[in-house]
């Protein structure tokens, strides 16, 4: 048991470490996006085996809805699905055993979208337009044990913006879930 425990602390430390390196290249303008042409649905698909495992631990229900057709991005690979698993593990933080959370992914024109939903505690207004900004997090509850320092969301945005993209959070309040898209 102290081993898992062990184990458990030294990927979460990681991935804290992971996520302060990259906002550091990112804020410091020291990132260089290695831009190609991909199929959007693959690296959803990515992404979303990156985020199952922290979604199975909490029993989440996920629903994927991907168009039938190719759905043509142009951009760093890489960093398009740590924005996607970023919105995804975010969702599931926030959202308590047993909930739903959705990915969505739709294609208007030459734009492309990813919206994650989930029904999870939701975000208070006047947390909603910091939600972007470096160490800003919602509260914590007991029964979520994952926090991070408030990282991924900025994450998010900066690598959406270096894209030329952009990224949007909705809420109505407490208790109401959350709704983040990014174009």
């Amino acid at each position: 048991q102290t081993s898992d425990i062990i184990d458990r602390q030294i990927r979460h430390m990681t991935r804290l470490l992971d996520d302060l390196l990259d906002v550091s290249r990112v804020t410091g303008g020291r990132i260089e996006l290695d831009q190609s042409p991909h199929d959007m649905r693959a690296l959803v698909a990515d992404a979303v085996e990156q985020a199952r495992p922290l979604m199975q631990n909490s029993r989440h229900r996920l629903e994927v809805h991907v168009p039938d057709d190719t759905a043509p991005v142009h951009g760093d690979a890489t960093r398009i699905v740590q924005v996607v698993t970023n919105l995804l593990n975010n969702a599931a933080k926030y959202t308590p055993p047993e909930g739903r959370i959705s990915l969505t992914l739709a294609q208007d024109g030459d734009e492309v979208a990813v919206t994650v939903r989930d029904n999870g505690i939701g975000i208070e207004p006047a947390l909603l337009p910091h939600v972007f900004d470096l160490f800003v997090q919602g509260e914590r509850s007991p029964d979520r044990s994952m926090g991070g320092l408030g990282l991924g969301l900025a994450l998010v945005k900066s690598l959406a913006e270096l894209h030329g993209g952009t990224v949007e959070g909705e809420s109505a309040g407490a208790g109401a879930g959350s709704c983040f898209t990014v174009k």
